[in-house]
């Protein structure tokens, strides 16, 4: 067996440069920081096994730093890299000291260490894939309203049955539909009449749809020719998975906005009104969860509206207001939530968005509003507007009551208290 504790000092500055990138101290979004965070465990876990000096401690530390990287979503390609990486450059050390009996025992260890960490990888990622697929689908069960997310149930169900082929392909298990036009959601894809208003998501979704069904043919037949590899199918279903997710984002444009069109909406302003956004927001957390995207929630509130009103009166006001609902039509997307609030208040769902996008959509907002000139009678009114931001962690929204929309109600009204304060027309 290969000694690698005789080249740890070369493996961990091997490792150091490897993770160069990956440094904690490098990042400041909160995500992307977490995500540098679990690299650096793996790095640990991973010198750890290379460690090892016995076969029965290497499978144990293999199945631990496995389950680390699949429960972490540590992308295999990346593991089987850093593995790559430190195997050339003990090769090249080798090869420099010609030291041949030494690279035959590195050639058999890093094969046998490769192999059992991509068996290992295999099967826990199918496992945890099937598992997302199944809270996916608990999720859209939860919807009030199902609507256009019924079909993504479906869609889900055939990606459980497409992972429960590849598990147990050897005992002939049935495989799903393999022709995009005769499954569930291909049946339904390819007889509705389009509605002009998603007509381009559904190409995307088509488009979507047929590419996903290509690569599951590859899986299927790969497991029936029995020439699959697991680092060939770990690579295959990890693209499936991602254009599942794709297209269950699309649906949920294509939702959010046929739903938008049938809401009853503020005669003023043609926005959504209070009462609906207790329903409207619970659904999109469920969908956010089903889909694995985020939710960002926007307040806007006009500054010294009350001077307005009071200086120009009730109808000058209204103006204002109606040009505010134009901007928000304007710089929002059609699958975005609005709604009129209060008097002069507005909050805005936006789905499929995280924090940092949502600031700068905001940003937008508030930029824009401050170049306005509303003409009431022949007097030119400027105004601006304060906003707050907040991003919902769908992660720990476990059970959606109706103290939990109230809590992120009140954390975004914080947030646009604190652009107040801070001298308004900004977003915080």
């Amino acid at each position: 067996m290969f000694k690698t504790e005789n080249h740890l000092p070369e493996i961990q500055v091997t490792m150091d440069n490897f993770y160069l990138d990956f440094q904690p101290e490098t990042y400041i979004d909160g995500d992307r920081f977490e995500y540098a965070d679990a690299i650096s465990e793996h790095k640990k876990l991973f010198l750890t096994l290379l460690e090892c000096r016995d076969e029965s401690e290497a499978q144990e530390k293999t199945e631990e730093f496995v389950y680390f990287c699949v429960t972490h979503d540590i992308p295999f390609m990346f593991v089987y890299s850093e593995l790559l990486t430190i195997y050339r450059s003990l090769i090249r050390t080798l090869s420099q000291e010609e030291d041949l009996e030494n690279i035959k025992k590195l050639d058999h260890y890093f094969d046998e260490l490769e192999m059992q960490i991509t068996e290992a990888y295999f099967h826990k990622f199918l496992r945890r894939l099937a598992t997302k697929n199944h809270l996916r689908l608990s999720h859209i069960t939860n919807l009030i309203e199902k609507n256009m997310m019924i079909h993504y149930q479906h869609h889900i169900e055939w990606m459980i049955q497409l992972i429960n082929y590849i598990e147990n392909y050897e005992d002939e298990y049935p495989s799903p539909e393999m022709n995009p036009r005769n499954c569930s959601f291909g049946k339904w894809l390819h007889t509705m009449s389009i509605r002009s208003i998603a007509s381009t998501n559904f190409q995307e979704v088509n488009r979507l749809h047929e590419s996903l069904h290509t690569l599951a043919l590859d899986v299927v037949l790969q497991c029936q020719n029995r020439t699959q590899t697991a680092r060939t199918l770990i690579h295959l279903m990890q693209r499936i998975n991602y254009i599942s997710l794709e297209i269950g984002n699309e649906i949920a444009i294509i939702h959010d906005m046929l739903m938008i069109e049938e809401y009853s909406k503020d005669p003023l302003t043609g926005l959504l009104t209070r009462r609906l956004f207790e329903k409207i927001i619970s659904t999109q957390i469920e969908i956010a969860k089903a889909t694995e995207t985020q939710c960002s929630i926007m307040m806007c509130d006009l500054d010294y509206f009350k001077k307005i009103n009071d200086t120009y009166g009730h109808l000058a006001g209204d103006q204002v207001i109606q040009n505010f609902s134009e901007i928000l039509r304007t710089v929002l997307r059609k699958s975005d939530f609005m709604f009129r609030f209060g008097g002069e208040e507005f909050i805005i769902i936006l789905p499929s968005t995280s924090q940092t996008n949502a600031r700068k959509i905001a940003q937008k907002i508030c930029d824009y509003t401050a170049t306005q000139e509303v003409l009431f009678e022949t007097t030119p009114l400027h105004y601006t507007v304060s906003i707050g931001v907040i991003a919902i962690n769908t992660d720990s929204t476990n059970c959606i009551l109706k103290e939990t929309i109230s809590r992120y109600v009140a954390e975004v009204d914080a947030k646009l208290y604190l652009a107040k304060k801070n001298g308004r027309n900004r977003v915080e």
